[in-house]
């Protein structure tokens, strides 16, 4: 989404942060070495949190290996190996996906979300065509009968959107999901 101006960026900027819990501060100061003082604390803060510290204990049930994967992708953000910025993330996502770590994607996006709140609609639209794939490649289901279970269910996706900040929601939604459809795909076959 390109901002028409700088305004509009900053509030755009000031609305992702807000949403993801972040707090601005104003504050009056009589010099402009105490000005500094509080803009490198700021900044301090700031990169703190975008290199996870504290973060991982909002997702407390988050294991090692996948809070390093996290940190790693997070890390990465804006690199040129990808087409977007948030390349890494979505690269990750896949790959917990393939590992059929549903809360593993759940907390990626949950800690993505806090570091780089920029980007959490992004990541977050990218979603239902992860867990698409993942329907298709690690629950057998073929294209065909997923078109059509979400064609009856037009909200599908904003269902899983709004489950991916709670794990065992999350988790629990889409493999609902998945019994949902190979349900529905036996039911509708020929020879039923």
């Amino acid at each position: 989404m390109a901002d028409r101006t700088v305004n509009a960026r900053m509030n755009r900027q000031r609305e992702n942060r807000s949403a993801e819990g972040w707090k601005k501060v104003t504050v009056w100061v009589p010099t402009e070495a105490d000005a500094e003082d509080i803009r490198k604390a700021a900044l301090e803060k700031r990169k703190r949190a975008e290199a996870l510290q504290g973060l991982s204990n909002e997702v407390s049930t988050v294991n090692l290996e996948t809070e390093n994967r996290i940190a790693k992708a997070i890390a990465e953000h804006g690199s040129d190996a990808f087409k977007t910025p948030s390349g890494a993330v979505l690269t990750l996502m896949t790959q917990l996906a393939k590992e059929e770590n549903l809360q593993g994607i759940s907390r990626a996006v949950i800690i993505l979300a806090r570091a780089k709140p920029a980007n959490a609609a992004f990541v977050i639209g990218a979603v239902p065509a992860k867990i698409s794939n993942f329907l298709t490649l690690q629950r057998g289901i073929s294209s065909q009968a997923l078109i059509k279970w979400t064609t009856k269910k037009p909200n599908w996706a904003d269902e899983i959107k709004e489950a991916v900040r709670e794990p065992d929601r999350f988790e629990q939604i889409v493999e609902t999901m998945a019994e949902a459809i190979k349900r529905d795909a036996s039911l509708n076959r020929p020879d039923a």
